[in-house]
């Protein structure tokens, strides 16, 4: 059974220069330097949605307030350039020595080309989630290998679910895709959260309480 993966709603490259007044090859550039999360990928298209709109506005108007890139990417909170390194080299690393690995998240619509046709994680939440988690010490390779089992098992239990709700219902329309999307995630963000809290009770490496 496939996984539940409707196609990414959002703008491609094209239409989104049109929107924001911005070249492609700015967007680009913007997305190199880590001021942009990547796209996401369906198929060989790249879909840019409201999060990259935001952003490229943002950027827009400090720029014209006089703020340098440098500046920008400090106020932005963008991902570190350590963690993007590393999880540069896990894609690498994955690529050439756990082919397994690459297609099974590849499979999932986790992994995929960038615009040069390297490896790369063409989900934005997962990237900043992967570098959040090298910055508390757990490596890149570790947390997509875990990733990618992760999801090969609960991939069919989400389209068992989803088939049963469309049994009882008589048929899901299109419409609430992305509602269903968003309830099975929030159930597995709880369910993940509360074995995370009773795995690592201090928090997890690198980690601090709050005060």
């Amino acid at each position: 059974m496939k996984p539940f993966s409707p196609k990414p709603a959002g703008y491609p490259i094209e239409e989104l220069s049109t929107i924001v007044g911005m070249s492609a090859r700015n967007i680009r550039a913007h997305q190199t330097r880590g001021l942009l999360p990547p796209p996401v990928r369906h198929g060989r298209c790249a879909y840019y949605g409201p999060v990259h709109l935001r952003r490229l506005r943002r950027i827009t108007v400090l720029q014209k307030q006089g703020f340098n890139l440098v500046s920008i990417a400090a106020m932005l909170g963008t991902a570190t350039v350590d963690g993007a390194e590393r999880l540069d080299e896990a894609m690498a690393e994955i690529a050439r020595d756990q082919p397994a690995v690459a297609r099974c998240l590849e499979r999932h619509g986790v992994l995929g080309k960038d615009d040069e046709g390297e490896p790369a994680v063409v989900r934005p939440s997962v990237s900043r989630a992967v570098a959040d988690l090298a910055g508390a010490g757990i490596p890149p390779l570790a947390a997509l290998r875990f990733l990618g089992q992760f999801l090969d098992r609960v991939a069919p239990l989400a389209g068992e679910q989803l088939a049963v709700l469309k049994a009882q219902t008589g048929g899901v329309s299109a419409a609430p895709r992305a509602c269903l999307a968003e309830l099975l995630v929030s159930a597995f963000r709880a369910t993940v959260e509360n074995a995370a809290e009773a795995t690592f009770p201090d928090g997890g490496p690198g980690t601090r309480r709050p005060r």
